[in-house]
């Protein structure tokens, strides 16, 4: 009995219970993600989260109106985690929090997306099993734990993907053939507007993810969807303007960077392994690759079997991106990184979620895939937590304790600088340091090689040489100098006065201590 004195209907107690148990598993599952997503917070800093801190520390004018000159990234991830900083903190778990957050924050939309598409029962246990995967996956715990923009990425972009899903669906299931207007598809047309265009902010290949979102929803519309051909022609055009407009301001400046792109010289060169890069990022490795790929491909069959156009869409989405940089990797210039593929991962997943609970009829079947691909993602992510990674507060510290009064530190090319700007402060007592050929970024035209970070030339042996003069002891730190000094100018330099005693080698890191 409630306090009316009346009971309520059994189905409306069970929707109501139902409904209770739902919140409770999104909230359980967010929570598991989160608690996956902590324990290698507080490592060192790598090479490119000390990028983030350096931009990230600039006035906002420079980093609007400079920084893009010589950076390849769009300027909102950096201002975003800007005002990260200054609330959290420039600590590696304040820093690195802001893609903890937005990783949490794609499990739980994951989680939710059923709601969100009025999917039903179905779609909600869809939906949570793709959330409680996305939890354990070690390419997104990875990159959760890193400062860079790639967790955000995804959350933006898995907030456009569940956009165009809601036109198609709206388009199919929710408006009268005969044309009922494009009321029930603002939703979704705001969605994919705003994802995308914010999309397209964060990071320059953006543009792959908006292509194969445009290219999968005119498909659909347009080729297995009937009704008035004017509604279906603004569903695709009204949210591409919305995004292009959210986007306008930055696309004079990606245009120049396009063509500074397309003359820097890139140490990537491009293999067949790329071909599956990508996917064994989505995966974590091999086992899942083939768990998460067959059950992955069979829920495209299915949704293909059900409602034809949602399958086009979300198949063009997965392929069109990855194959066009594929292509451009192998005939332009290599820019194939698994990393760029992370925004894929919710949908894979979800594709996958579909495949076995729609696939497989018996509930045994279905435990037993599913926890084989707990199983075998848990164990990606157990690799990735005992796998080192750059240990740049380690090796700076290590030159503290170790040095002498009257020490150099010479770091063999200019990013070399932003690890110790970022871990040689604190009261931490250094020797004097000298960064071949500056302090980053050096912005020399005259010099050849990555943007702002340049080659070591002949013309630079002759400040190491005036340098070493004054210096009994030097520490040479180097990081890829293959890329930034291939001809060894500056180790023959001080090899012609000095002579080397100890060598630490950490990941692409080498410390030589010569006297």
């Amino acid at each position: 009995m409630n306090n009316t004195g009346h009971t309520p209907p059994t189905g409306q107690y069970r929707s109501t219970s139902a409904s209770r148990w739902f919140w409770v598993a999104v909230a359980a599952t967010a929570l598991l993600g989160l608690v996956l997503r902590i324990p290698t917070l507080t490592r060192s800093l790598w090479l490119d989260e000390s990028y983030s801190v350096w931009f990230a520390s600039q006035s906002l004018p420079r980093l609007w109106f400079e920084v893009p000159g010589y950076e390849g990234h769009p300027p909102l991830y950096y201002t975003l985690l800007k005002g990260w900083m200054s609330v959290f903190g420039a600590t590696e778990v304040g820093l690195r929090s802001l893609s903890v957050t937005a990783s949490v924050m794609t499990i739980v939309l994951v989680a939710v997306a059923g709601r969100i598409l009025k999917a039903g029962s179905t779609g909600d246990r869809v939906a949570l099993l793709a959330a409680f995967f996305l939890a354990f996956n070690s390419g997104s715990i990875n990159y959760a734990q890193q400062a860079r923009p790639y967790a955000l990425q995804t959350l933006i972009a898995s907030i456009a993907v569940l956009g165009a899903i809601m036109i198609v669906r709206m388009m199919i299931t929710d408006r009268d053939p005969a044309g009922g207007g494009l009321r029930p598809l603002w939703p979704g047309i705001a969605l994919l507007a705003v994802g995308a265009g914010l999309t397209l902010w964060f990071h320059n290949t953006g543009v792959f993810v908006a292509f194969g979102l445009w290219s999968g929803l005119a498909l659909s519309l347009m080729f297995f969807i009937g009704g008035p051909v004017r509604d279906k022609l603004l569903a695709i055009v009204l949210p591409g303007l919305g995004a292009l407009l959210i986007w306008s301001p930055y696309i004079p400046t990606y245009i120049r960077q396009l063509t500074g792109f397309s003359d820097t010289p890139f140490w990537i060169v491009f293999t067949w392994d790329d071909l599956l890069s990508a996917w064994l990022l989505i995966a974590g490795n091999i086992q899942s690759l083939c768990l998460i790929g067959c059950f992955g491909l069979l829920g495209v069959v299915l949704l293909w079997r059900r409602m034809r156009p949602l399958a086009v869409l979300l198949a063009t989405i997965l392929f069109l991106p990855w194959a066009s940089m594929f292509l451009v990797s192998y005939f332009i210039k290599p820019i194939f990184l698994a990393r760029l593929f992370e925004w894929m991962t919710p949908l894979v997943l979800g594709l996958a979620a579909f495949g076995i609970l729609s696939g497989l009829a018996q509930p045994l079947a279905r435990m037993a895939v599913v926890a084989a691909i707990v199983a075998f993602g848990a164990s990606a992510t157990y690799g990735y937590y005992r796998t080192p990674t750059e240990d740049w507060r380690g090796i700076i510290g290590l030159i503290a304790e170790q040095s002498r009064p009257g020490d150099l530190i010479i770091g063999d090319g200019s990013e070399i600088s932003l690890p110790f700007a970022y871990y040689g402060g604190g009261g931490r007592a250094l020797p004097d340091q000298l960064f071949v050929p500056g302090s980053f970024p050096v912005l020399d035209q005259g010099r050849h090689g990555l943007s702002a970070t340049p080659k070591v030339v002949e013309k630079d042996r002759h400040v190491v040489r005036s340098a070493l003069a004054d210096h009994k002891r030097v520490w040479l730190v180097e990081r890829r100098s293959d890329l930034f000094d291939p001809d060894g100018i500056v180790a023959a330099e001080i090899g012609l006065s000095h002579t080397p005693r100890q060598t630490l080698r950490q990941g692409e890191i080498t410390v030589t201590l010569y006297e």
